[in-house]
Formats: C-alpha cells, structure tokens, sequence
C-alpha cells in the first residue's frame, strides 16, 4: 500500500511536469508570435516587406533558445542529482 507522502510526492510531480510543459509552450510560441508581428507591423510601415520580418524571426528564435536552455537546466541538473 502506497503512504499518503508519497501520493502526494507524486501529485506534486505531476503537477511540476504540467507547469513545465505549459511554460515551455508559451516559452517556444511567445516570442516567434511577438516578434514575427512587430517584424511585419515595422515591414508594413517602412515598405520593406522581408527585411523586418526576418529579422524578427531569428530575434525570436534566438530568444526562444536562450529562454529554454535557462528553463530546461535546472530541471536536468535537479534530475541528475536524484
């Protein structure tokens, strides 16, 4: 028979793995969404169609990376310790 410790051990789990998986989400979608939109905004408003919009992209996706890698390093250190 499982303790009520442990059962709650693996609701807190649970509930940690959830929250993680959503603030990945919001943390890969955010900034590509911001960014590819000020990109076309200042595109459309300067009349120069590809140029701000690229260059949102790549802010995004580099933003996206540094994001996830401080999000996802303490997670792998905290399991390589257990």
């Amino acid at each position: 028979m499982s303790s009520p410790v442990k059962n709650q051990r693996n609701k807190q789990n649970v509930f940690y793995t959830i929250f993680l998986g959503l603030e990945l989400g919001f943390l890969v979608a955010l900034p590509l969404v911001v960014f590819l939109v000020l990109g076309v905004f200042l595109d459309k408003k300067f009349e120069t169609f590809p140029i701000f919009l690229i260059s949102g992209i790549i802010i995004g996706l580099i933003l996206t990376f540094v994001d996830i890698r401080y999000l996802i390093l303490p997670f792998l250190e905290k399991r390589s310790k257990k």
